[in-house]
């Protein structure tokens, strides 16, 4: 939040749906670095599937279900940045897209 000067109106803006204004898309692809989605500035399945195992580990049908999305995002998500933070809102898209039961609304 300190790099890009984001509020708490900017983390409000993260309990809708994306796409995120771009200090929300920002502040975004910064939780995904620390948790290992996001690696070198690319989209990591190793780092997604790392990330949702302990949430999904003892149900297989929802563990092989994220190996799913994690192979879809992999294929589909554009690594080559437009706009600053961009990564941040095609990764979250993705995986709202074919995992909307992570996101956490209120």
């Amino acid at each position: 939040m300190t790099y890009v000067n984001g509020t708490e109106a900017d983390l409000e803006a993260l309990r809708g749906d994306p796409p995120y204004p771009e200090k929300g898309s920002c502040i975004i692809k910064c939780l995904l670095e620390k948790i290992g989605i996001v690696r070198n500035n690319k989209y990591s399945k190793l780092g997604f599937m790392t990330a949702v195992t302990p949430l999904v580990f003892t149900n297989k049908k929802k563990l092989e279900h994220m190996k799913i999305v994690s192979e879809n995002c992999d294929k589909e998500i554009n690594h080559h940045e437009v706009v600053p933070c961009q990564l941040g809102n095609e990764v979250v898209t993705c995986i709202f897209k074919y995992a909307p039961e992570l996101h956490l609304k209120e």
